[in-house]
């Protein structure tokens, strides 16, 4: 059974696909949609602009929508001690405020499916049991198969050498790190990969970002209170979501000390 949040988007996604569905089919191209997984505490505009760049340099397909899926509680919990373990609502508003101030709404969306599991589940469980619900729900409007794909970046495809069990469950799309030996990705890529094509390369230029950016950085920069620059890489609400978040969780935190 679908949770409320989950379905509203699945129908989101059938409407944006239903609205498109001419466009669609007169491309030439095969569609794709993408998804990518993480923390997200918090987001912050590169995370939209990979998927930009990716609508950019993707010739073989024709991208028609992307989801960002923030992950479950416990792992954010997990990767970030308080108050910044934000819960899936703040990050979901924090995406979706990011994804409006960029005007995306019908290219990107902030998916609840994986946030919304009873429990956490790695990233190549979400791209094939999310990827087989969204790549049912395109056939039944466009009437169609379609690629479903997974944007990461290189630094993760080496850490976690996933590159073969990702290309078995659908298109891997690697975005380049500055920072990474690339090189490393493009040897796994002919050592591992018998069908070339299930794995796509994304080169960013320098202008493709407003700044190297990271969720780190927007840490640090809300907590020396420097909020015109965490505006400048978030959203100009982003402020507002975190310290209504934090002001609600320290509530609570004051309430259950009263009984201890």
């Amino acid at each position: 059974m679908e949770n409320k949040l989950t379905s509203e988007i699945n129908a989101k996604i059938a409407s944006i696909l239903t609205y498109q569905k001419n466009k669609i089919l007169k491309n030439n191209k095969k569609p794709l949609i993408l998804i990518s997984t993480g923390a997200y505490c918090p987001p912050h505009k590169v995370h939209i602009q990979n998927f930009k760049i990716c609508k950019k340099q993707i010739k073989t397909h024709n991208l028609i929508l992307c989801l960002i899926s923030p992950s479950h509680d416990s792992y954010s919990s997990s990767k970030n001690p308080y108050p910044w373990n934000l819960p899936l609502k703040t990050r979901l508003n924090l995406l979706n405020s990011i994804i409006k101030e960029e005007n995306e709404e019908n290219f990107i969306i902030a998916d609840t499916w994986e946030g919304e599991q009873k429990y956490f589940i790695d990233f190549p469980s979400v791209f094939k049991l999310r990827g087989d619900e969204i790549k049912e729900i395109a056939k039944q409007i466009l009437g169609i198969d379609i690629d479903f794909g997974f944007v990461m970046g290189a630094d993760l495809v080496i850490r976690t050498y996933c590159m073969k069990v990702m290309t078995r469950i659908g298109i891997l799309v690697v975005v380049n790190r500055p920072d990474w030996d690339n090189d490393i990705v493009y040897k796994m890529k002919e050592k591992l990969i018998k069908n070339k094509d299930k794995v796509i390369f994304i080169c960013p230029e320098k202008n493709d970002f407003c700044d190297s950016m990271s969720s780190t950085i927007i840490r640090e920069l809300f907590d020396e209170k420097k909020f015109e620059e965490v505006m400048k890489y978030t959203s100009k609400k982003c402020i507002e979501i975190l310290e209504k978040d934090f002001e609600e969780r320290r509530n609570i935190i004051r309430f259950d000390n009263e009984f201890l």
